[in-house]
């Protein structure tokens, strides 16, 4: 398995490719990341279904001229998976925001806040974002299948009512889908970590 480049999503109607904010960060991250434009929500949805195995950021307006808002679009991703982190572009950062949309954002995780094309803000936000990267289970398990491609192939899990195995790639892409099988094996992982702790207390 190759290391792949992570994506970052810029979501934005009044930008454009040549953007000095899309343009900073296309030249900033041309070794480690791929940087996409998309003026509608709709496309962009479709990337990110596309990609959905793979890192990602997403940073999006809170406001579009269409019937879509970045707080109903974050709302919907969030029904699809809640392992994309979303940086949130706002005018005043979150004051042009309702208390109500407020209170949504605050109940979902992963999500940063910057103001309108504030690119060393989207910058230090997006380090953050790898840094977490690092502690999470899916990016740990995707470094050490780089780094042991031997592994790739190997049975991981094997589901009791099915039968059906799963190879830990297999289990790579099911965690970043957070498919019913991911969710279980990462709930599985978790106990057995709360189990190794209890153990080691004794």
């Amino acid at each position: 398995m190759e290391e792949k480049k992570f994506h970052i999503i810029i979501v934005d109607d009044t930008m454009g490719e040549k953007d000095p904010f899309v343009v900073e960060l296309k030249l900033n991250y041309q070794k480690e990341a791929i940087v996409s434009y998309f003026t509608k929500v709709e496309e962009a949805f479709t990337f990110v279904d596309e990609h959905m195995s793979e890192r990602m950021v997403i940073i999006m307006d809170c406001r579009f001229g269409s019937v879509w808002q970045g707080v109903d679009a974050v709302k919907e991703l969030r029904k699809k998976t809640s392992l994309i982190y979303v940086i949130m572009m706002s005018a005043n950062n979150v004051n042009q925001l309702s208390s109500q949309d407020i209170m949504s954002l605050i109940n979902m995780d992963s999500i940063f806040f910057i103001k309108n094309t504030d690119i060393e803000g989207a910058k230090g936000k997006i380090e953050t974002i790898r840094k977490l990267w690092n502690v999470r289970f899916d990016c740990v398990l995707e470094q050490w299948l780089i780094r042991h491609p031997e592994d790739n192939n190997k049975e991981a899990f094997s589901e009791a009512t099915t039968g059906k195995t799963y190879t830990w790639s297999d289990i790579l892409v099911e965690l970043r889908l957070q498919t019913p099988v991911g969710k279980s094996f990462e709930h599985k992982l978790n106990e057995y970590y709360i189990y190794q702790l209890n153990r080691s207390k004794k």
